[in-house]
């Protein structure tokens, strides 16, 4: 079986019965309303932290990656691909959380729009390389742009110039 199969072959909604995934799903749900509620002083802020824990916890898989290539460790590929499905979801939900984070604060300032925007497209082509979209030069085009760092290191400038010196 070749690596492209295997991967196209992961379960996107994960892993075991459907009655375990549905009820996974609403406790992480509801820990996620509840931190966006609690963990600040309103729900604005509350909706930025949440966005930033679920897209820190997203991109885990990056590090892992690197140090598993580095260290050539074996036999923890089941992991690393449970961990591309969380990364997957996880960016998902922080972008569907950043939007909803830019709706509550009324934001106005071009930087955060900017990154806004990255973080989307970022999104978008993953989800565009996860169904394996075929035109060849295209696909080669999102993997090329959704795995350049230089995009990610943008973004986070956006993100920092936008929240502290705007």
């Amino acid at each position: 079986m070749t690596t492209e199969t295997y991967l196209h072959s992961l379960p996107l909604w994960g892993w075991g019965a459907m009655r375990k995934r549905v009820i996974a799903m609403s406790v992480f749900t509801l820990a996620c309303v509840l931190y966006a509620r609690y963990s600040d002083y309103n729900l604005a802020t509350g909706t930025g932290n949440l966005s930033m824990v679920l897209f820190l916890a997203a991109n885990v898989y990056f590090p892992a990656k690197r140090i598993l290539l580095h260290y050539k460790i074996k036999g923890v590929q089941f992991h690393m691909n449970r961990l591309l499905v969380y990364h997957i979801w996880l960016n998902t939900f922080s972008f569907v959380v950043a939007c909803i984070h830019c709706y509550v604060t009324l934001w106005g300032n071009y930087w955060l729009m900017l990154a806004l925007t990255m973080m989307g497209l970022l999104t978008f082509f993953g989800f565009l390389m996860w169904i394996k979209y075929q035109p060849g030069r295209v696909k080669k085009g999102i993997y090329i742009l959704h795995t350049q760092q230089i995009l990610f290191f943008v973004m986070i400038f956006a993100m920092l110039k936008g929240h502290y010196v705007f």
